[in-house]
């Protein structure tokens, strides 16, 4: 046996260094079996909730993985049809393309069509308006009902002050806010 006083010191540093670094990987194995200790428990629990989810959600998984593979692709599809339903209604659409139903007015003789046919233009320029200024509106703006109507209200109160071309543009202004207001209680209903 070697009696070299240097080499003697070397080897056992190296041995007291190679124990402290087993010493610390066994700690942490230790520590890695006790953080799975609480899982093991309950994997039985586990097992059973997976079996019975895939006998609700995933009839054809063939594993567990398979099973909770369907359940997070059943999750988003559920969170996404309700992110949709959430929503705030999209813009409204002010083109006037459904058919209006007869009116009265309909059968009126045809000496008052002059006035009804100025009445059709007006009502077509005033569409028009009512959506150029839906189409510069920002989308966003309050999504509640008494909001809206408080906002109609207050834009009722200032046109009783307006006129000429003021009074047309407040007159835009509340009918879009009726518009928005329709739109609202549409989407609760």
């Amino acid at each position: 046996m070697p009696t070299n006083k240097l080499w003697l010191e070397h080897t056992e540093r190296a041995a007291w260094d190679t124990i402290h670094a087993l010493r610390e990987k066994l700690s942490k194995a230790e520590s890695r079996l006790q953080a799975l200790v609480p899982g093991v428990a309950r994997a039985e629990e586990l097992l059973d909730r997976i079996e019975s989810a895939k006998l609700k959600y995933a009839p054809e998984a063939t594993s567990h993985a398979a099973v909770v593979a369907e359940l997070v692709v059943h999750i988003e599809r559920l969170q996404a049809e309700l992110a949709s339903n959430q929503a705030p209604p999209s813009a409204i659409n002010l083109a006037l393309s459904l058919p209006r139903p007869p009116l009265e007015s309909d059968e009126l003789p045809e000496r008052y069509g002059d006035s009804l046919d100025d009445d059709l233009d007006a009502l077509t320029r005033f569409a028009r308006a009512l959506r150029r200024k839906a189409e510069c509106t920002q989308p966003g703006g309050a999504h509640d009902i008494e909001r809206l109507l408080q906002q109609a209200e207050d834009r009722l109160d200032e046109m009783s002050e307006t006129d000429g071309v003021a009074l047309r543009d407040a007159a835009v202004e509340l009918a879009l806010l009726a518009a928005r207001i329709y739109s609202l209680s549409q989407a609760a209903d």
